[in-house]
């Protein structure tokens, strides 16, 4: 089942470039070449005896490949692995399959979608961009986007790259809307749902609140201080000239990607279902499909030792306006394993998950990326630097573990069904302009329930005191929301409107229309 790619004499040969994007790479020798063929070919086959058994490095991959040995089965979605030391490959290998449909197993030439991992290749984009004099990270985003509402306080590009902006995340609020996630999303709906938006979550560089949203209007930024869109800068600034063939910005349904994973997940019954998420036709937040090879080429080039001039800018850790730190860099997590010090992101999409991963004083790099919704990535990558850090590592004392983009938990009070009161004070339909929506409330056999849009009856629950809570499952939205509302009155006394909360959003209006 597992796919390896062997390299040998891996611990002194230099495999990737380090060099500038946009100068010139001196080309591999050809010796590295035919390896890299080799595996190639390889990986296509059934596998053969490995050629390092019994020796040092064969003892270590076996311990790396028990890792990984509950997604190494057979009909079983899994992971693919790449591990990297100072830029030279130490282990790329596959476990389980990347198509159930048509047993296809994966290997280190499989493309993933690693979601939130494109958020520093975003920021990359930007901070070129930036200098090379076309766009100054303090810029107020309605510079370039100025269908942007006028803000208290003005959101600049350095608080989008930072998470502190305040702006609502629209992984929210289209669901919000009643709108199912198998439309096709696009940039500019992305940004007209944003231009409608009365309020922030919270003041410009009060808070860091991890925002979809803001990486999203990176790269329209990007596309109108360029004039290409991100898939077509990163192309050609980052991914042609790190010799990056295995990756593009997914932003066109229709294109058809060669070796790609399908992301799978388990209904209620157990069973494996295709969860894949296939209806985003913008990137920018995510999107990124790739190899594990090819990340650790992009980590080499920022990380290594002739690091690029976006090196210091982009690893600059982010600052609140009251002074504190953040723990994040642009579209990077700052953290610490067992004592050492980590650079990375996770990523979490529909039927993915993915860790990237450097440890920056012994220079490892680890790349684990699996096509199932229920794995856990970040685990996967320590226990793996558990064998190659051992000596390094301090003592197990818990750690941060990997950001992974996920909204947070609601907190909301645990939903109950029947009520026992007269709530016909509370029905009617509420229109938001925020969201364009309607939602009709109604007191229906005993029960107090809301139709948001085209969606089915949903039970609300009375908290007391005008305010009320129900749990939204929107059809193919990953997680539901826990939603809770808040009536107003007016002079009369009459309800004529409610603010809604739902996730890390706060105090969307609707106005009552009958």
């Amino acid at each position: 089942m597992g796919q390896l790619a062997r390299f040998k004499k891996i611990d002194s040969r230099r495999i990737w470039p380090s060099g500038e994007p946009g100068i010139r790479i001196a080309s591999v020798n050809s010796q590295i070449l035919g390896l890299l063929v080799g595996s190639v070919l390889a990986a296509g086959c059934s596998i053969q005896e490995d050629p390092y058994a019994g020796t040092e490095i064969g003892k270590n991959n076996a311990a790396i490949d028990a890792v990984f040995a509950d997604w190494d089965l057979p009909r079983s979605p899994g992971c693919a692995l790449a591990v990297a030391r100072d830029g030279s490959l130490l282990y790329s290998r596959g476990y389980g399959y990347a198509n159930l449909d048509y047993d296809i197993p994966i290997t280190p030439q499989t493309l993933f979608d690693v979601a939130s991992v494109t958020k520093q290749f975003s920021a990359a984009s930007l901070t070129m961009l930036a200098l090379d004099g076309k766009v100054s990270l303090d810029d107020d985003v309605r510079r370039w986007l100025p269908e942007l509402p006028v803000y208290q306080s003005p959101i600049t590009l350095r608080h989008m790259l930072y998470h502190t902006s305040g702006l609502r995340d629209y992984l929210t609020l289209f669901p919000l809307s009643g709108r199912t996630d198998y439309y096709p999303i696009s940039h500019d709906q992305i940004l007209n749902m944003m231009s409608r938006q009365g309020g922030l979550v919270f003041m410009p560089g009060d808070q860091y609140v991890y925002s979809n949203t803001a990486y999203m209007l990176v790269a329209q930024v990007i596309e109108r201080v360029s004039s290409k869109s991100l898939g077509e800068f990163t192309k050609e600034r980052i991914f042609k000239p790190l010799g990056m063939e295995n990756s593009l910005m997914y932003e066109d349904l229709g294109e058809i990607i060669p070796n790609r994973a399908i992301g799978y997940g388990r209904d209620e019954a157990g069973r494996l279902r295709i969860v894949h998420n296939s209806n985003f036709d913008v990137a920018g937040d995510g999107q990124l499909y790739t190899t594990m090879e090819d990340l650790l080429r992009w980590d080499n080039y920022l990380h290594g030792t002739k690091r690029p001039a976006i090196h210091s800018l982009m690893l600059t850790e982010g600052v609140l306006n009251n002074g504190d730190r953040i723990g994040y860099a642009q579209g990077i997590s700052l953290q610490e394993y067992r004592g050492l010090r980590t650079v990375g992101h996770g990523g979490s999409s529909w039927g993915f998950r993915t860790a990237l991963v450097r440890f920056i004083q012994p220079g490892l790099s680890i790349a684990v990326s699996c096509n199932s919704d229920d794995a856990a990535p970040g685990k996967l990558a320590q226990r793996v630097a558990d064998h190659y850090l051992a000596k390094e590592l301090g003592p197990e004392i818990g750690n941060k573990g990997s950001d992974t983009g996920r909204q947070n938990k609601s907190t909301f009070t645990e939903p109950i069904s029947v009520l026992s009161s007269d709530y016909s004070a509370f029905s009617g339909s509420f229109f938001s302009r925020e969201l364009d929506a309607i939602y009709r409330f109604s007191d229906v056999d005993n029960f107090f329930v809301v139709r948001i849009e085209q969606e089915p009856a949903i039970n609300v629950v009375p908290l007391g005191d005008n305010l009320f809570e129900f749990q939204f499952q929107p059809q193919g939205w990953s997680t539901p929301e826990l939603v809770q509302v808040r009536f107003s009155r007016n002079a009369s006394d009459v309800v004529d409107g409610f603010s809604l909360s739902a996730g890390t959003e706060r105090n969307i209006l609707f106005t009552k229309i009958n």
